[in-house]
């Protein structure tokens, strides 16, 4: 179907400008989300010291110990990887590598942060159902269902604040199923659960007093049948995300049973996705994860693909949003702190005139 129809479906959503009408509403409530978190001059100041830290030391987990790092994150990186995740999955399409479903897509989006690539799969799946319908092209309507994976506090708190403010302004309300996350992804194992959440079904019941009989009595809640169909469809999941999580090799070793276990879990015709930087160690963790899909039974279908906010035409867009909140920062301040030599490259940044640069990332994927 993807081979059939999937070009028509990219110039729909081009025409239509999803993604810049999605990036629209995006960053309006980011925009007023920051502005909430930021208040006073104390806020900024914090703010501007992590920044330097979250742009230059953001995969180390001890950089969002320091105050105020999961705002700075948002601000500097939440814009650019929301459209970098929307280009990836229109990477999909023209790859025929989309997964679809039945009933829509469940994604699980695993290092989540305050959430880019989570708003972004949601907003793209939640297009196709307007593509569905303006097309009467019902096998497209692919309602989508995020589960997010983030330990981090202040990261879900902003992804909480976020969902809540744009399904208050208009985004289909599936988008509150973000305000859920899994906190430890070590602890995930799909099917344990779904045996253990079957047995309680089966053995909930509901307590009454049999007058004919004159004594208490229970009636099971749940079919045996009942109870099976509803413990199957947890885990579950068609789309597996890793953009902002698997950052170094020794994450990918802390983490290799799960995501052996997940993997090993999923249906086929599920994909997995992979989005992150192009050198350093990154090549080194895209072959140990390629490793690790095979023994699930997941195959690479896709040449890596490269995505940039530029591809898209909305660097300068995204360029603007940060220095708007820049300004705001000192205009909260009214000096800020030097910060150091990574500091004040920042601040020229934001100061000149010229186009701000986002690094691009490359995409790889793997489907079952």
């Amino acid at each position: 179907m993807q081979r059939r129809e999937g070009a028509a479906v990219l110039r729909w959503l081009q025409t239509e400008q999803r993604l810049q009408k999605g990036f629209d509403a995006f960053a309006i409530a980011l925009r007023a989300t920051l502005d909430d978190l930021v208040q006073t001059a104390s806020d900024a100041r914090a703010v501007w010291r992590a920044a330097p830290k979250v742009l230059g030391d953001c995969n180390n987990p001890e950089t969002y110990s320091i105050p105020q790092a999961e705002t700075a994150y948002a601000w500097l990186h939440m814009l650019d990887r929301y459209v970098r995740t929307w280009l990836a999955l229109e990477h999909l399409v023209r790859s025929s590598l989309l997964p679809m479903g039945k009933l829509g897509i469940r994604a699980l989006d695993v290092g989540t942060g305050p959430g880019p690539s989570a708003f972004a799969t949601h907003d793209f799946f939640a297009a196709l159902e307007e593509y569905a319908l303006a097309t009467a092209s019902p096998h497209w309507r692919q309602p989508p269902e995020i589960m997010c994976v983030e330990c981090a506090p202040g990261m879900n708190h902003i992804r909480h604040l976020l969902a809540e403010r744009l399904a208050i302004t208009g985004t289909p309300r599936s988008v509150l199923a973000m305000t859920r996350e899994l906190h430890d992804f070590g602890s995930l194992h799909p099917a344990r659960e779904r045996r253990q959440l079957e047995n309680n079904l089966r053995n909930q019941y509901d307590e009454y007093f049999n007058e004919h009989r004159g004594e208490w009595d229970a009636d099971p809640v749940y079919t045996s049948e009942e109870a099976n169909r509803e413990a199957s469809s947890h885990h579950r999941y068609r789309l597996f995300t890793f953009s902002n999580f698997l950052t170094t090799l020794d994450i990918v070793s802390t983490f290799q049973d799960t995501i052996e276990e997940i993997l090993a879990d999923a249906h086929a015709g599920s994909v997995l996705l992979m989005i992150g930087a192009r050198g350093g160690h990154y090549p080194t963790i895209r072959e140990r994860i390629a490793k690790l899909a095979e023994v699930g039974r997941f195959r690479r279908h896709n040449d890596t693909g490269v995505v940039a906010s530029a591809h898209a035409e909305l660097d300068q867009r995204i360029g603007e949003e940060v220095r708007s909140f820049y300004r705001r920062l000192k205009q909260l301040a009214v000096e800020l702190p030097a910060n150091g030599a990574d500091g004040a490259g920042l601040r020229r940044e934001l100061e000149n005139h010229c186009p701000m640069t986002f690094k691009p990332s490359t995409v790889l994927a793997f489907r079952k």
